[in-house]
């Protein structure tokens, strides 16, 4: 379950004919999507997240996400994680221990929460159909494969609304391993505080921190 809550991280971050490769009007709408997350201020964002085998579950979480620019904070029933923009605090839940890590620059691709919004813009081919998504909205599915078969993540499918909130994001790694993010609710221009993003220390006074660094 700890690599399900971490491939949630990843993802946080997703009917007419399919228009093959680099197709303008599909990079218009992922360009839209992006402008508009990253002016929307804070996010509350509330999931269901899915791991996948094939079409075999492997296992299953809900959560929400708070996020800041480059802070975010998630909860889940499985673990707690603050990242303040520099240090990396995650506790598993009936756990009196807590990791903390600085993410390298590489390491930071992987936990942050906007990836799929910019990891388009390289070693990616794209296309898109509009049509009735998955919620019951109108809106826009977007197929994504790599360049580079080797890559990390293989394949994205993002639905995005006519608002262009992104509604639910599909990610491959490796063969056949999948997670699936559902985004129940995705709320905009939300307030909290810088320590929001921290470990509260004073919560949690018996945790021992693991400086992992």
């Amino acid at each position: 379950m700890r690599r399900l809550v971490l491939l949630i991280i990843i993802s946080l971050s997703t009917l007419s004919s399919f228009a093959g490769g680099k197709d303008k009007e599909t990079r218009k709408v992922l360009d839209a999507t992006a402008s508009h997350i990253q002016k929307a201020g804070g996010l509350e964002i509330r999931f269901t997240a899915t791991t996948l085998s094939g079409k075999t579950v492997e296992g299953s979480t809900s959560g929400q996400m708070d996020i800041m620019g480059k802070r975010f904070y998630m909860t889940t029933p499985e673990m707690q994680t603050w990242f303040d923009g520099k240090l990396q605090w995650s506790m598993q839940t009936g756990d009196d221990e807590v990791n903390m890590t600085e993410p390298t620059g590489t390491e930071l691709q992987a936990v942050n929460p906007y990836a799929f919004l910019n990891i388009y813009k390289r070693g990616f081919n794209y296309k898109m159909k509009q049509g009735t998504l998955s919620n019951g909205q109108q809106g826009y599915k977007v197929f994504m494969t790599a360049d580079n078969a080797k890559q990390d993540i293989r394949e994205m499918f993002l639905e995005i609304d006519n608002q262009y909130n992104p509604v639910r994001v599909s990610i491959r790694q490796g063969k056949k391993q999948w997670v699936r993010l559902v985004i129940n609710s995705f709320a905009t221009g939300k307030h909290f505080a810088e320590q929001h993003f921290t470990f509260p220390k004073e919560k949690f006074p018996n945790a021992e921190i693991i400086d992992l660094r």
